[in-house]
């Protein structure tokens, strides 16, 4: 059986909310930072807006597909 896994802590800055990347990752105060320090942190300490692990169902379809100019 699967052990229950809580999901990632988040982060919330302009009214958008990130998922962390760690559980360990300390948040700062990002409103007290200038504008491209929070987003070069969140950029380097968050996952990226619609990531998903799941796999791609056009995974190996390169072959079969052809664009004529």
């Amino acid at each position: 059986m699967k052990k229950q896994v809580n999901p990632m802590p988040t982060v919330t800055y302009e009214g958008k909310t990130y998922k962390l990347r760690s559980r360990k990752t300390e948040v700062p105060d990002l409103e007290a930072m200038n504008e491209f320090a929070a987003l070069i942190w969140l950029n380097r300490n968050t996952t990226a807006r619609g990531y998903s692990k799941a796999a791609n169902p056009l995974a190996g379809m390169g072959g079969a597909i052809s664009l004529k100019y």
